[in-house]
């Protein structure tokens, strides 16, 4: 079996459309060729969906034959001369390759290792599979530590925390399953030339549906994915029906509201876009997703000065810079 795609960014689209070839190869005889030789680029959502969707094939699709850009699964060695930027280097300096070569095709000792020492300024947090609260803090620490150095005001840098605690604690607290959830976080510059901080948290676990239908008092509101991803982000909606949950994903999209920035948000056959600069969401159909994925894109200008008008804490008190 074989799937590609012809983009050259893999980020939510090319995430999208190798989901949606997979489900009609899946029943095919195996291994699983991933061809993503067009592939230049690739974001935190494209490396933790990749992690998600490869450590979670049926035994029959694995070991995966992946090609792209960088990377020859025949012989598992770089295959663009002269350390050239392609897809397998970004892969490289972000430790994908420890989440994924259990999986894939390529002789033993040559996966792609990023050189020891190597300290490269625009990674945040490495692809990294979780599955304990520690492991949470442990993140949240490294994380930290990294972003004073950017120059972001400390009220940023909270809220990026922030966001990255919230979407991991969510992971564990709704996910149900053992594997745990896969976080990365970058940042990179556009075509156009503007800065981005990008994270994506996902999980291949039960989906916002299922998990939101633990309440009763939502069942009504449930008819589709994409409802319950809309549903999901309102305030006070919880798979829990007492107070004091839910809330989360809806400080989520506020702090993307308050800094200009995107969030993507797949789960299941849902999919919900919010446009922060303009405080737009729309929610539509997607290629069948497992668990949740998210991501989230803050202008990093905006990061390194205080955003206008106040910020609401989880309590609902005032916070200023």
């Amino acid at each position: 079996m074989r799937i590609s795609t012809e983009q050259t960014s893999y980020s939510t689209e090319a995430h999208d459309d190798v989901l949606a070839q997979w489900e009609k190869v899946r029943h095919e005889e195996g291994p699983l060729e991933l061809d993503l030789m067009h592939v230049s680029f690739m974001d935190p959502f494209g490396m933790v969906g990749l992690v998600l969707f490869i450590n979670h094939l049926p035994e029959e699709a694995r070991p995966v034959r992946l090609r792209m850009s960088g990377f020859d699964w025949q012989s598992g060695e770089q295959s663009t001369p002269g350390g050239a930027t392609n897809a397998a280097s970004y892969l490289t300096r972000m430790n994908f390759w420890d989440a994924v070569f259990e999986r894939i095709d390529a002789p033993p000792g040559k996966i792609p290792l990023r050189p020891k020492g190597l300290v490269d300024k625009n990674v945040l947090l490495d692809v990294t599979n979780f599955r304990t609260h520690d492991a949470i803090s442990i993140m949240l620490h490294q994380t930290g530590e990294i972003l004073q150095n950017l120059g972001y005001t400390v009220t940023a840098r909270g809220h990026v925390l922030e966001v990255l605690s919230e979407l991991c604690s969510n992971v564990l607290l709704h996910a149900n399953t053992l594997f745990g959830g896969v976080a990365a976080m970058q940042t990179y510059r556009n075509r156009a030339g503007t800065r981005y901080v990008v994270m994506s948290i996902g999980d291949a676990g039960i989906g916002v549906r299922k998990s939101l239908a633990n309440n009763p008092s939502l069942a009504s509101r449930l008819e589709s994915d994409s409802q319950a991803l809309g549903v999901a982000v309102q305030a006070g909606a919880s798979r829990f029906g007492t107070s004091g949950h839910g809330g989360g994903l809806t400080r989520v999209l506020e702090i993307a509201r308050r800094y200009g920035g995107r969030v993507a948000f797949r789960s299941g056959e849902g999919a919900l876009a919010f446009n922060g600069a303009i405080d737009e969401r729309r929610t539509f159909d997607a290629a069948f997703s497992k668990g949740t994925q998210l991501r989230i894109a803050l202008p990093e200008a905006s990061l390194r000065a205080a955003p206008q008008g106040d910020l609401l804490t989880p309590e609902g008190e005032v916070r200023g810079e």
